[in-house]
Parts: C-alpha cells; structure tokens; sequence
C-alpha cells in the first residue's frame, strides 16, 4: 500500500474488537519505526507509554470522557515529549552515538552538539513545549500511517483530563503529554470526511 493509498482509506476508528491482541513484537516494530521521524535537532524526545493493563484502562475511561476505544482498543498508548531530552547529557550522548557509528567526523561532532545546546538553552518553557508537541506529533502520524499500513486501525485522541491522566498514571511535570491513540483491530469503519478543496488550503508567498 502507497502512503497516498494509506492517507486516502485511513479512518479514525472508535469501536474495536477487544478480544483482538497486537503482539508486542508488532508493535514495538511499528514503533520502532515511528522514532525515525523527523525532530528537531535529533534529540529523540518522543516517549510511548503502552497501557494494556486492563485495570488502568478502566480508570483511564473517565479520564477521556467515556470514549470505549480507551478499554476495548487493543492498547492505548500515551504519546509523551520528554523535557530532559533538551538536556546537555542527552546531546551529547546522541551525537556521540553519530560519531561512532560513521554518520560524521571528529570536527563535526562538537560544532553539531555545541549548536543544539545553545539552541535550547535560549528557549523558554512555552517555546519548550511547542518543540515537543511538534516533534512528538509527527511521530504520532508516523504511527497510525505505520498501523494501517500493518492492517491495525488507530484515533488520535486530544479528549481527556491532562491532570487526571498524569495522576492516574503517575506522570511527572518531567513529560508532556500530547495525545492519546488507541489502536486494534476495528469492528466498525470510521466514517469518511468532507475535507477543504486544495485551492482553498494552498497559498502562495502570501496568505491573508
């Protein structure tokens, strides 16, 4: 399936068959995948919390408003951004790990790693979280993209109690949480979508 065919049949799914299991080898390759999604600065600040624990399901249910995806979906998974992946160890490491596997020199490593420190440092904790939700939202599509390609279905959820999920989940201030996304095996199609026409949504130089 062409990523064209995969955008153009992908539906947001709401009810799912929960007696379906996804292996946990699917669905850490799908994942796995996933990561490889553009961020910024490659400092790889997308964490996955996979919750099958059908006791944390049943409490997270109220905590987004009673949508049954959240128990009968195979797994929910709770895409977080990770605020110490800006940290100067977290960099360093990572381009250390570039170097050593070949992808540039001894001259390069420090430029690269000094440039990305500074980069952050000079953000505020509102220019923090916008990196975050942007870097972890690609990798959200990458996701549900890689899950219908895989023949599971998927939603991205925004509707729940942010404050409520990080209690129940005991979830530090060290994580921002983004969205939620069920995924399994649907037993009803999503519903199509009327979606703008392109002239109306593509501009050029200039928008008003």
């Amino acid at each position: 399936m062409s990523v064209q065919q995969i955008m153009n049949s992908r539906r947001s799914v709401r009810h799912y068959d929960p007696d379906y299991k996804i292996s946990a080898d699917k669905l850490a390759a799908i994942i796995e995948t996933a990561s490889k999604s553009p961020n910024g600065n490659n400092v790889q600040a997308t964490r996955y919390l996979i919750i099958d624990d059908p006791e944390l399901r049943a409490a997270l249910l109220p905590v987004a408003y009673h949508q049954q995806q959240v128990v009968e979906a195979s797994a929910l998974i709770v895409m977080l951004g990770d605020y110490r992946a800006f940290e100067e160890d977290n960099i360093k490491h990572i381009h250390e790990q570039g170097y050593q596997a070949g992808y540039y020199d001894e001259t390069l490593i420090d430029v690269l790693a000094h440039a990305a420190i500074q980069y952050y440092a000079n953000k505020s904790a509102e220019e923090l979280k916008l990196e975050l939700t942007r870097d972890v939202s690609l990798a959200s599509m990458s996701l549900v993209m890689l899950a219908k390609e895989a023949g599971l279905d998927t939603i991205t959820m925004s509707g729940y109690d942010s404050g409520k999920l990080k209690e129940v989940l005991n979830i530090s201030d060290r994580y921002l949480d983004v969205m939620l996304i069920a995924i399994g095996k649907g037993i009803k199609d999503g519903h199509p979508t009327v979606r703008h026409p392109v002239e109306r949504i593509m501009h050029r130089n200039a928008i008003m």
